[in-house]
Protein backbone atom coordinates (compact mmCIF):
# COMPACT_ATOMS: atom_id res chain seq x y z
CA UNK A 1 0.00 0.00 0.00
CA UNK A 2 1.42 3.63 -0.94
CA UNK A 3 0.87 6.89 0.80
CA UNK A 4 0.31 9.75 -0.52
CA UNK A 5 3.18 12.66 0.54
CA UNK A 6 0.19 14.96 0.43
CA UNK A 7 -1.75 13.52 2.78
CA UNK A 8 0.25 11.34 5.15
CA UNK A 9 -1.71 8.39 6.35
CA UNK A 10 -3.76 7.97 3.73
CA UNK A 11 -3.65 5.83 0.39
CA UNK A 12 -2.67 7.38 -2.45
CA UNK A 13 -5.51 7.80 -5.78
CA UNK A 14 -4.97 4.49 -8.18
CA UNK A 15 -3.93 6.61 -12.06
CA UNK A 16 -7.29 7.33 -13.59
CA UNK A 17 -6.54 4.39 -17.01
CA UNK A 18 -5.22 6.34 -20.01
CA UNK A 19 -7.88 5.95 -22.92
CA UNK A 20 -6.71 6.83 -26.47
CA UNK A 21 -8.07 5.83 -29.88
CA UNK A 22 -7.07 3.64 -32.40
CA UNK A 23 -5.54 6.88 -34.45
CA UNK A 24 -3.79 7.63 -31.55
CA UNK A 25 -2.18 3.75 -30.53
CA UNK A 26 -1.22 3.50 -34.00
CA UNK A 27 0.24 6.99 -34.10
CA UNK A 28 2.24 6.06 -30.46
CA UNK A 29 3.16 2.73 -32.48
CA UNK A 30 4.71 4.33 -35.56
CA UNK A 31 6.53 6.97 -33.59
CA UNK A 32 7.89 3.74 -31.26
CA UNK A 33 9.34 1.93 -34.76
CA UNK A 34 10.67 5.39 -36.48
CA UNK A 35 11.71 7.24 -33.64
CA UNK A 36 10.94 10.83 -32.56
CA UNK A 37 10.24 13.28 -34.70
CA UNK A 38 13.33 16.43 -35.12
CA UNK A 39 11.95 20.02 -35.84
CA UNK A 40 14.43 21.41 -38.47
CA UNK A 41 12.66 24.85 -38.21
CA UNK A 42 9.56 24.22 -39.62
CA UNK A 43 6.13 22.55 -37.66
CA UNK A 44 5.34 19.18 -39.37
CA UNK A 45 2.53 18.88 -41.71
CA UNK A 46 -0.97 17.59 -39.97
CA UNK A 47 -1.33 14.94 -42.83
CA UNK A 48 -3.14 12.04 -41.67
CA UNK A 49 -1.04 9.63 -44.26
CA UNK A 50 2.14 10.79 -42.86
CA UNK A 51 2.92 7.63 -40.82
CA UNK A 52 1.73 5.26 -43.50
CA UNK A 53 3.96 7.11 -46.25
CA UNK A 54 6.86 6.54 -43.44
CA UNK A 55 6.19 2.85 -43.12
CA UNK A 56 6.12 2.16 -47.11
CA UNK A 57 9.09 4.39 -47.54
CA UNK A 58 11.95 1.64 -48.45
CA UNK A 59 14.13 2.71 -45.64
CA UNK A 60 12.00 0.77 -43.54
CA UNK A 61 13.11 -3.33 -43.02
CA UNK A 62 10.59 -5.81 -43.85
CA UNK A 63 10.40 -6.97 -40.18
CA UNK A 64 9.37 -2.92 -39.15
CA UNK A 65 7.07 -3.52 -42.25
CA UNK A 66 5.12 -6.88 -40.90
CA UNK A 67 4.89 -4.79 -37.23
CA UNK A 68 3.13 -2.14 -38.53
CA UNK A 69 -0.68 -2.14 -36.98
CA UNK A 70 -3.81 -2.85 -38.70
CA UNK A 71 -4.46 0.63 -38.58
CA UNK A 72 -2.06 1.83 -40.94
CA UNK A 73 -2.33 -1.49 -43.35
CA UNK A 74 -5.88 -0.26 -44.86
CA UNK A 75 -5.69 0.81 -48.05
CA UNK A 76 -5.83 4.62 -49.01
CA UNK A 77 -9.02 6.54 -48.68
CA UNK A 78 -10.64 6.55 -51.81
CA UNK A 79 -10.82 10.16 -53.62
CA UNK A 80 -14.36 12.05 -53.26
CA UNK A 81 -16.52 11.34 -56.64
CA UNK A 82 -17.22 14.15 -58.31
CA UNK A 83 -20.56 16.84 -57.36
CA UNK A 84 -23.46 16.87 -59.42
CA UNK A 85 -24.24 19.69 -62.22
CA UNK A 86 -25.98 21.96 -60.64
CA UNK A 87 -26.35 25.94 -59.54
CA UNK A 88 -22.87 27.21 -58.27
CA UNK A 89 -22.60 28.81 -54.54
CA UNK A 90 -23.69 32.18 -54.82
CA UNK A 91 -24.76 32.10 -58.55
CA UNK A 92 -28.00 33.84 -59.68
CA UNK A 93 -29.90 31.19 -58.67
CA UNK A 94 -29.39 31.20 -54.78
CA UNK A 95 -29.68 35.26 -54.67
CA UNK A 96 -32.65 36.47 -53.36
CA UNK A 97 -35.43 38.78 -55.17
CA UNK A 98 -33.96 42.02 -53.39
CA UNK A 99 -30.30 41.29 -54.69
CA UNK A 100 -31.81 40.67 -57.99
CA UNK A 101 -33.91 43.71 -58.12
CA UNK A 102 -30.56 45.66 -56.92
CA UNK A 103 -28.40 44.36 -59.45
CA UNK A 104 -30.85 45.13 -62.59
CA UNK A 105 -31.11 48.89 -61.38
CA UNK A 106 -27.70 49.08 -61.67
CA UNK A 107 -27.58 47.59 -64.79
CA UNK A 108 -30.14 50.38 -65.98
CA UNK A 109 -27.77 53.06 -64.55
CA UNK A 110 -24.69 51.66 -66.18
CA UNK A 111 -26.51 51.97 -69.14
CA UNK A 112 -27.91 55.08 -69.12
CA UNK A 113 -24.82 56.72 -68.14
CA UNK A 114 -23.24 55.35 -71.23
CA UNK A 115 -26.21 56.36 -73.70
CA UNK A 116 -25.58 59.83 -71.95
CA UNK A 117 -21.87 59.87 -72.58
CA UNK A 118 -22.56 58.69 -76.12
CA UNK A 119 -25.31 61.81 -76.58
CA UNK A 120 -22.68 64.27 -75.00
CA UNK A 121 -19.99 63.24 -77.87
CA UNK A 122 -22.28 63.43 -80.56
CA UNK A 123 -23.27 66.94 -79.47
CA UNK A 124 -19.88 68.20 -79.29
CA UNK A 125 -18.87 66.78 -82.71
CA UNK A 126 -21.85 68.98 -84.06
CA UNK A 127 -20.79 71.67 -82.26
CA UNK A 128 -17.45 71.80 -83.70
CA UNK A 129 -18.48 70.64 -87.15
CA UNK A 130 -19.67 74.23 -88.09
CA UNK A 131 -16.46 75.72 -86.83
CA UNK A 132 -14.22 73.12 -88.53
CA UNK A 133 -16.09 73.43 -91.85
CA UNK A 134 -16.18 77.69 -91.74
CA UNK A 135 -11.81 76.96 -91.63
CA UNK A 136 -12.02 74.41 -94.58
CA UNK A 137 -13.75 77.46 -96.04
CA UNK A 138 -11.57 80.20 -95.56
CA UNK A 139 -8.46 78.22 -96.30
CA UNK A 140 -10.10 76.79 -99.61
CA UNK A 141 -11.08 80.88 -100.51
CA UNK A 142 -7.51 82.01 -99.09
CA UNK A 143 -5.88 79.70 -101.51
CA UNK A 144 -7.15 80.62 -105.23
CA UNK A 145 -6.57 84.25 -103.51
CA UNK A 146 -2.92 83.75 -102.61
CA UNK A 147 -2.52 82.37 -106.10
CA UNK A 148 -4.06 85.51 -107.80
CA UNK A 149 -2.23 87.57 -106.27
CA UNK A 150 0.98 85.35 -106.59
CA UNK A 151 0.40 85.25 -110.52
CA UNK A 152 -0.89 89.40 -110.72
CA UNK A 153 0.99 91.78 -112.34
CA UNK A 154 3.55 94.06 -109.97
CA UNK A 155 0.63 97.10 -110.64
CA UNK A 156 -2.10 95.29 -108.63
CA UNK A 157 -2.37 94.85 -104.40
CA UNK A 158 -4.73 92.85 -102.91
CA UNK A 159 -5.37 93.82 -99.40
CA UNK A 160 -5.22 92.08 -96.07
CA UNK A 161 -7.61 92.81 -93.14
CA UNK A 162 -6.41 91.50 -90.11
CA UNK A 163 -9.15 91.51 -87.13
CA UNK A 164 -7.11 91.47 -83.36
CA UNK A 165 -8.76 91.68 -80.28
CA UNK A 166 -5.74 91.80 -77.86
CA UNK A 167 -4.71 94.87 -76.07
CA UNK A 168 -1.72 96.98 -77.13
CA UNK A 169 1.42 95.87 -74.64
CA UNK A 170 2.74 98.41 -72.26
CA UNK A 171 2.17 101.30 -70.87
CA UNK A 172 3.16 103.41 -74.42
CA UNK A 173 1.27 101.40 -76.76
CA UNK A 174 -1.40 101.63 -74.65
CA UNK A 175 -1.77 105.52 -74.79
CA UNK A 176 -1.13 105.50 -78.72
CA UNK A 177 -4.21 103.34 -78.63
CA UNK A 178 -5.84 105.78 -76.88
CA UNK A 179 -5.22 108.77 -78.85
CA UNK A 180 -6.28 106.83 -81.91
CA UNK A 181 -9.53 106.35 -80.64
CA UNK A 182 -10.36 110.07 -79.54
CA UNK A 183 -12.51 111.65 -82.22
CA UNK A 184 -11.63 114.96 -83.57
CA UNK A 185 -7.92 114.70 -81.34
CA UNK A 186 -10.59 116.45 -78.71
CA UNK A 187 -10.61 114.61 -75.29
CA UNK A 188 -14.64 113.78 -73.84
CA UNK A 189 -15.43 115.96 -70.70
CA UNK A 190 -16.75 112.72 -68.84
CA UNK A 191 -16.31 111.16 -65.49
CA UNK A 192 -16.96 112.40 -61.91
CA UNK A 193 -14.04 114.81 -61.45
CA UNK A 194 -16.39 117.62 -61.34
CA UNK A 195 -13.35 120.29 -60.47
CA UNK A 196 -11.26 119.01 -62.98
CA UNK A 197 -13.80 118.99 -65.65
CA UNK A 198 -14.80 122.57 -64.96
CA UNK A 199 -11.20 123.79 -64.90
CA UNK A 200 -11.36 122.10 -68.48
CA UNK A 201 -13.93 123.79 -69.97
CA UNK A 202 -12.89 127.22 -69.16
CA UNK A 203 -9.87 126.69 -70.87
CA UNK A 204 -11.63 125.80 -73.81
CA UNK A 205 -13.69 128.27 -73.59
CA UNK A 206 -10.39 130.79 -73.19
CA UNK A 207 -8.50 129.14 -75.54
CA UNK A 208 -11.91 129.75 -77.75
CA UNK A 209 -11.86 133.39 -77.18
CA UNK A 210 -8.23 134.16 -77.55
CA UNK A 211 -8.66 132.69 -81.07
CA UNK A 212 -11.56 134.64 -81.97
CA UNK A 213 -10.00 137.79 -80.86
CA UNK A 214 -6.86 136.71 -83.42
CA UNK A 215 -9.01 134.64 -86.49
CA UNK A 216 -12.77 134.30 -86.12
CA UNK A 217 -13.08 131.48 -89.00
CA UNK A 218 -10.52 129.24 -87.01
CA UNK A 219 -12.31 130.19 -83.93
CA UNK A 220 -15.84 129.19 -85.20
CA UNK A 221 -13.99 125.97 -87.26
CA UNK A 222 -13.12 124.55 -83.92
CA UNK A 223 -16.39 125.75 -82.09
CA UNK A 224 -17.70 123.86 -84.80
CA UNK A 225 -15.64 120.54 -84.41
CA UNK A 226 -15.96 120.30 -80.99
CA UNK A 227 -20.25 120.33 -81.15
CA UNK A 228 -19.79 117.90 -83.92
CA UNK A 229 -17.05 115.99 -81.68
CA UNK A 230 -19.64 115.96 -78.57
CA UNK A 231 -22.56 114.56 -81.07
CA UNK A 232 -20.27 111.38 -81.77
CA UNK A 233 -19.05 110.40 -78.10
CA UNK A 234 -22.81 110.66 -77.12
CA UNK A 235 -24.34 108.65 -80.46
CA UNK A 236 -21.88 106.28 -78.39
CA UNK A 237 -23.84 106.42 -75.38
CA UNK A 238 -20.47 108.50 -73.07
CA UNK A 239 -21.98 111.13 -71.51
CA UNK A 240 -20.88 114.65 -72.21
CA UNK A 241 -20.88 117.27 -69.17
CA UNK A 242 -20.24 120.43 -70.75
CA UNK A 243 -22.29 122.20 -68.63
CA UNK A 244 -20.91 124.74 -66.69
CA UNK A 245 -23.85 125.36 -64.56
CA UNK A 246 -24.87 121.97 -63.66
CA UNK A 247 -20.77 121.33 -63.23
CA UNK A 248 -20.63 124.26 -60.53
CA UNK A 249 -24.19 122.16 -58.90
CA UNK A 250 -22.62 119.09 -59.24
CA UNK A 251 -19.19 120.45 -57.66
CA UNK A 252 -21.17 121.65 -54.55
CA UNK A 253 -23.30 119.11 -53.79
CA UNK A 254 -19.90 116.56 -53.92
CA UNK A 255 -18.15 119.34 -51.32
CA UNK A 256 -21.35 119.57 -48.95
CA UNK A 257 -21.35 115.63 -48.98
CA UNK A 258 -17.52 115.85 -48.19
CA UNK A 259 -18.05 117.93 -45.85
CA UNK A 260 -20.78 115.97 -43.73
CA UNK A 261 -19.26 113.17 -44.05
CA UNK A 262 -16.04 114.41 -42.41
CA UNK A 263 -18.14 115.87 -39.65
CA UNK A 264 -20.10 112.78 -39.23
CA UNK A 265 -16.34 111.02 -39.00
CA UNK A 266 -14.91 113.40 -36.52
CA UNK A 267 -17.98 112.87 -34.45
CA UNK A 268 -17.28 109.10 -34.57
CA UNK A 269 -13.89 109.92 -33.73
CA UNK A 270 -14.80 111.72 -30.62
CA UNK A 271 -17.96 109.31 -29.70
CA UNK A 272 -14.95 106.17 -29.77
CA UNK A 273 -11.89 108.08 -27.84
CA UNK A 274 -15.04 109.23 -24.98
CA UNK A 275 -16.73 105.62 -24.22
CA UNK A 276 -12.45 104.40 -24.46
CA UNK A 277 -12.38 107.00 -21.78
CA UNK A 278 -15.16 105.91 -20.06
CA UNK A 279 -14.31 102.49 -19.72
CA UNK A 280 -11.04 102.94 -18.27
CA UNK A 281 -12.56 105.12 -15.55
CA UNK A 282 -14.58 102.82 -14.55
CA UNK A 283 -12.13 100.06 -14.84
CA UNK A 284 -9.72 102.04 -12.79
CA UNK A 285 -12.59 102.34 -10.32
CA UNK A 286 -13.26 98.74 -10.30
CA UNK A 287 -9.53 98.03 -9.62
CA UNK A 288 -9.83 100.64 -6.89
CA UNK A 289 -12.52 99.13 -5.14
CA UNK A 290 -11.77 95.53 -5.35
CA UNK A 291 -8.22 96.71 -3.63
CA UNK A 292 -9.84 98.41 -0.70
CA UNK A 293 -12.20 95.24 -0.51
CA UNK A 294 -8.86 93.04 -0.30
CA UNK A 295 -7.71 94.99 2.37
CA UNK A 296 -10.71 95.57 4.62
CA UNK A 297 -11.19 91.10 4.47
CA UNK A 298 -8.05 91.40 5.90
CA UNK A 299 -8.46 93.59 8.46
CA UNK A 300 -11.66 91.52 9.40
CA UNK A 301 -9.88 88.38 9.20
CA UNK A 302 -7.11 90.30 12.21
CA UNK A 303 -9.94 91.40 14.53
CA UNK A 304 -11.75 88.15 14.55
CA UNK A 305 -8.50 86.77 15.87
CA UNK A 306 -8.39 89.09 18.52
CA UNK A 307 -5.66 91.98 17.77
CA UNK A 308 -5.67 95.58 18.16
CA UNK A 309 -5.74 97.39 15.38
CA UNK A 310 -4.67 101.18 14.87
CA UNK A 311 -7.33 102.37 12.85
CA UNK A 312 -9.36 100.93 16.05
CA UNK A 313 -7.76 102.69 18.29
CA UNK A 314 -7.96 105.92 16.41
CA UNK A 315 -11.70 105.60 15.69
CA UNK A 316 -12.01 104.88 20.19
CA UNK A 317 -9.90 107.79 20.90
CA UNK A 318 -7.37 106.30 22.28
CA UNK A 319 -4.26 106.62 20.07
Amino acid sequence: MRTCRAWPGRSAPSPAPIRRSASRLAKLESQKLVGPQRRRGRKPRRNPGSGMRRLQSPRFTPLQRSLRPESLRQPWRKKRPPAPPGPLPGGAEELSPAALEKRRRRKQERDRKKRKRKELRAKEKAATAPAAAAAAAAEAAEAPREEAAAQAPPGLLFSKVEVCGAEPAGQAGRRKEKRRKLKGNLTPLTGRNYRQLLERLRARRARLEELREQDAGRARELEARMRWTNLLYKAEGVRIRDDEQRLQDALRRKERRRARRRRTWEKRTAHVVEQMQQRQDRRRQNLRRKKAAKAERRLEKARKKGRILPQDLERAGLA
